[in-house]
């Protein structure tokens, strides 16, 4: 059974892990591969080690766990945007997990934060164009694409990124 609780530091290396898993798996062809196939995993530990030791005021970094296995997590920005609202700035499962429903429980638990906590009652997230897979879900979900935009990529590339966004009436998680 999935649970969900608040990330601690201790769960940075997990966290990390799945997170460049993730992004080999997705993300070929919009990073080049010598960045994917470098130190990614560095890179991601670094990151994860950083934002879970000195958090920001605003953030949330919510993980799914089945008998202490990471399923996935996110991380939440609330009001980072004051257009826009909070940022869901990362939301991710593990391969094997997928299809089970994890990435819709993580979203729901986001929009409870967001409706609890934040001052403006929307959320967004920013999503590689050329990620289909992940787009359609965020459509599912009641996700509006509102803006196209092309974006610099850590390893000095370029990608167009979409802006989906999500307020009182049109979360349907």
């Amino acid at each position: 059974m999935i649970k969900l609780r608040p990330a601690q530091i201790t769960d940075s290396s997990a966290i990390a892990a799945l997170h460049a898993d993730n992004w080999r798996r997705t993300y070929r062809g919009i990073y080049s591969d010598a960045f994917l196939d470098r130190d990614l995993d560095g890179n991601r530990s670094a990151l994860w080690h950083g934002r879970l030791s000195t958090p920001a005021d605003n953030q949330y970094v919510t993980l799914a766990v089945e008998q202490e296995t990471v399923a996935g997590f996110a991380c939440l920005y609330l009001d980072n945007d004051p257009t826009f609202g909070s940022l869901l700035d990362n939301l991710h499962v593990v391969a094997r997990f997928r299809n089970q429903g994890i990435g819709r429980l993580l979203m729901q638990d986001c929009w409870r934060l967001v409706a609890e906590k934040a001052t403006i009652k929307t959320m967004y997230l920013w999503v590689f164009e050329a990620n289909q897979n992940a787009r359609s879900a965020y459509e599912r979900l009641g996700g509006t694409n509102v803006e196209t935009v092309q974006h610099q990529n850590e390893d000095g590339s370029q990608a167009m990124i979409c802006r989906y966004v999500w307020n009182e009436l049109t979360l349907t998680v």
